[in-house]
C-alpha cells in the first residue's frame, strides 16, 4: 500500500495524448523517407500484335555524365577544366564499309593497273627450243596477272611440245611467270622413209627440232614399234579370236611423244655393239633387227638376239657359200630360223 502511493498517479487522459504525439511522429518519419526516394514509375506497354515484341512508349532517359578533363596548372593547386571530347563508337557496319572499300579498291588494282601486267617471263631448262617458241605458245605479254592461267598454260606447252617434261608454270606478284621445263633429248634417229624419229634414250618419240648432235641411226620400212596407248579401252585390247591383242593402228593417232617398245629398242643399241663397225642397223616390221651390209645387202635376225653367236656364224658360212657359187645376193639374207635360212 506504501509503495503504490508513492508511484505518481497517471490519468487515463496523459495516456491518450501520449499515445497520438508517438503516432504522429512516426507517420512524419516515414512521409519524409518516402519523400527521400521516389519511386520509379514503370514504362506504359504498348502491343502492336501478338507477334512483335512488347516496347515501351518511351524509353526511360537516363542522362549521360559528360566526361571532363581537368589540367593542373602548377604546384599552386589552380587547374584549368577542358570541355568534355566526344565520344566515336565504331559500329560492325561501318568497320564492314572501310573493308568493302579497301577490298573494292585491291581489285581494280589488279584487274586494271599496268603495275599488275605480265612483263617478265623467265624460261628454264630449254635447249634445243627458243625462247620464241615457247612463248608463241604461252602469250602472256601485256596480260594481267589475275587473268593468265598457269594449268591452261602448262597443258597447253605440254601439247604442243611432246619433248617437254616436268613443266611447271608459277606466278609471282606483282607480274612475274616462271616457265621451268625438262627437255627430253634424242639418243637414236629412226629414218622410217620420208619421215624421221628423234627417240629418247627411254624410247619417247620427238619431233625434229633443232641440232641432235650426234645419234645412232636405225634404217627402217616405217615408224618404230609403238607400245599401245595407255587410254586404250578394255574391250579394245581383249584377245581377238585367234588370240592376238588388238592394238590401235598408230597411223591413226599423233605419233609425236608416243613411246617405242623399249625391250626393241634395247636390241637395237646392243646390237650395234656386236656388228661389223662399217655397219648400219636396220629394222623391218617382217624380218625384225638386222644391219646393212658394206657389200649392199641386208642382214636379218629376228626380233631378239636369241642364238645371235650362232646365226652370225650361220651368215659368214652362207656368204663364204654363196661367193664360191659366184652367187650374190640382190636384197637380203634372213637367218632369223636357223634351220630354214633363206636369201634373195
Amino acid at each position: 500500500m506504501r509503495a503504490e502511493k508513492l508511484m505518481p498517479s497517471v490519468s487515463r487522459s496523459d495516456l491518450v495524448r501520449e499515445r497520438r504525439s508517438q503516432r504522429s511522429t512516426q507517420h512524419v518519419t516515414k512521409t519524409r523517407q518516402a519523400a527521400s526516394y521516389p519511386a520509379r514509375s514503370q514504362p506504359v506497354i504498348m502491343r502492336s500484335d501478338m507477334f512483335k515484341a512488347a516496347q515501351p512508349i518511351q524509353p526511360n532517359s537516363r542522362s549521360r555524365v559528360k566526361r571532363q578533363f581537368y589540367y593542373s596548372l602548377g604546384a599552386s593547386g589552380a587547374e584549368l577544366r577542358l570541355p568534355a571530347l566526344p565520344f566515336f563508337n565504331a559500329g560492325g557496319r561501318f568497320i564492314s564499309a572501310i573493308i568493302a572499300v579497301f577490298a573494292a579498291l585491291a581489285i581494280y588494282a589488279l584487274g586494271f593497273s599496268t603495275q599488275f601486267q605480265i612483263s617478265d617471263v623467265s624460261i628454264e631448262g630449254i635447249s634445243r627450243l627458243t625462247a620464241g617458241d615457247i612463248q608463241a605458245v604461252v602469250n602472256v605479254q601485256g596480260e594481267q596477272v589475275v587473268a593468265f592461267d598457269p594449268q591452261a598454260a602448262q597443258a597447253a606447252l605440254e601439247k604442243a611440245f611432246p619433248e617437254l617434261g616436268n613443266v611447271k608454270v608459277q606466278v609471282g606478284l606483282p607480274a612475274k611467270v616462271r616457265i621451268q621445263v625438262n627437255e627430253l633429248q634424242p639418243a637414236v634417229a629412226w629414218n622410217g622413209g620420208d619421215t624421221v624419229y628423234w627417240i629418247d634414250a627411254n624410247g619417247v618419240i620427238l619431233p625434229p627440232r633443232g641440232e641432235p648432235g650426234e645419234l645412232l641411226t636405225i634404217g627402217a620400212d616405217g615408224q618404230p614399234p609403238l607400245l599401245p596407248l595407255a587410254e586404250v579401252d578394255a574391250a579394245a585390247a581383249a584377245s581377238t579370236a585367234d588370240g592376238a591383242v588388238a592394238v590401235v593402228a598408230a597411223a591413226s593417232v599423233d605419233i609425236w611423244g608416243r613411246q617405242v617398245d623399249p625391250e626393241i629398242l634395247k636390241r637395237m643399241i646392243d646390237l650395234q655393239t656386236m656388228i661389223p663397225p662399217d655397219s648400219k642397223l636396220v629394222y623391218n616390221s617382217l624380218n625384225g633387227l638386222g644391219w646393212e651390209d658394206p657389200h649392199g645387202w641386208d642382214v636379218y635376225i629376228g626380233r631378239d638376239l636369241t642364238d645371235f653367236d650362232l646365226k652370225l656364224s650361220m651368215y659368214t658360212a652362207i656368204i663364204t657359200n654363196l661367193e664360191q657359187q659366184g652367187i650374190f645376193p640382190q636384197d637380203m639374207i634372213s637367218v632369223e630360223f636357223i634351220n630354214a635360212p633363206f636369201y634373195r
